[in-house]
C-alpha cells in the first residue's frame, strides 16, 4: 500500500511538472507573438531614453511591396535563430557643444541651445554568422525636432536616421541571418531606428523617409528587451 502511494505522489509530481513546463512555455510564447499587420507601427512619441538598454532579436520582416518589386518569395514577419543576434544600446548627451552649460546650438538663427542626446548603439552577432561587431550612430538631428526657445522644444522622439553603420555588411547580416537571398537587400544599408507600439525596437531599411512619415518598412529586424524575452 506505501508503494503504492507513493508512486502515486512520484507521478502526481512530473504531471505537475510537466503542466507546469507546458504553462510557462506556453506563456512566453504569448508574450513575444508578434502581429505583421502592427508589428513596424512606429510611436512618434517614444523618446530615445526609452531605448536604453540590451536588446535580442526576436524576429526579421520584409515588406510587401519591396519583396514584390525584387522577386523575394518571404513576406512579412521571418523566424530567426534564437539569441543570433543582440544589441546594446546608449543615449549620449551630445558633445559638440563649444564648452557652454547650455548645450547644442539647435537654432543658429535664434541663438537658442538646448541639451540634447546622440543615440549609439552596439550589435553583436552569433559565432556561427560572423566574428563582426557593428556601431549604429545616430546624431540628435537624425530625428526630427521641434525648436521653441532656449532650452525648450521636442527632440529625439519617434523614428530617427543612423548616420553611420560600421561592419562589413551595412544590412547587418541579414541573408545570413534569415536565410532569405537577396542581392536587393544585400546592397542596401540599415538606415532608421525607431520603437514600435509595443515597446520593441526596429532597426530597419526603408525606401522613403521614415522619419518624416509612416510608410512601409522594406526590410528589418525586430529586438525586444533582455528582460522581456527572458520573463
Amino acid at each position: 500500500m506505501k508503494k503504492l502511494i507513493s508512486l502515486l505522489l512520484c507521478l502526481t509530481l512530473v504531471l505537475s511538472l510537466g503542466v507546469f513546463a507546458f504553462a510557462e512555455d506556453k506563456e512566453e510564447k504569448e508574450e513575444l507573438e508578434l502581429d505583421p499587420e502592427t508589428v513596424v507601427e512606429f510611436d512618434r512619441e517614444s523618446p530615445v531614453t526609452d531605448w536604453v538598454g540590451e536588446w535580442v532579436l526576436v524576429a526579421a520582416y520584409i515588406g510587401e511591396d519591396f519583396a514584390e518589386e525584387n522577386e523575394i518569395e518571404t513576406v512579412g514577419l521571418v523566424e530567426v535563430p534564437e539569441e543570433a543576434v543582440t544589441m546594446s544600446v546608449e543615449a549620449i548627451l551630445d558633445g559638440s557643444a563649444t564648452g557652454s552649460d547650455a548645450g547644442v546650438m539647435v537654432d543658429q538663427a535664434a541663438y537658442y541651445h538646448a541639451h540634447v542626446y546622440d543615440m549609439e548603439a552596439t550589435v553583436r552577432f552569433a559565432e556561427d554568422i560572423t566574428d563582426d561587431e557593428a556601431t549604429l550612430k545616430l546624431p540628435w538631428d537624425g530625428w526630427l525636432y521641434e525648436v521653441r526657445g532656449e532650452n525648450d522644444g521636442d527632440f529625439n522622439m519617434g523614428v530617427g536616421k543612423l548616420s553611420k553603420v560600421s561592419a562589413e555588411d551595412k544590412s547587418l547580416y541579414f541573408t545570413t541571418v534569415t536565410g532569405v537571398e537577396s542581392d536587393a537587400i544585400d546592397d542596401e544599408n540599415m538606415k532608421y531606428v525607431g520603437m514600435n507600439k509595443d515597446g520593441l525596437l526596429i532597426v530597419c531599411y526603408c525606401e522613403e523617409n521614415l522619419v518624416k512619415k509612416d510608410v512601409e518598412v522594406s526590410f528589418g529586424y525586430i529586438f525586444a528587451p533582455v528582460e522581456a524575452k527572458e520573463a
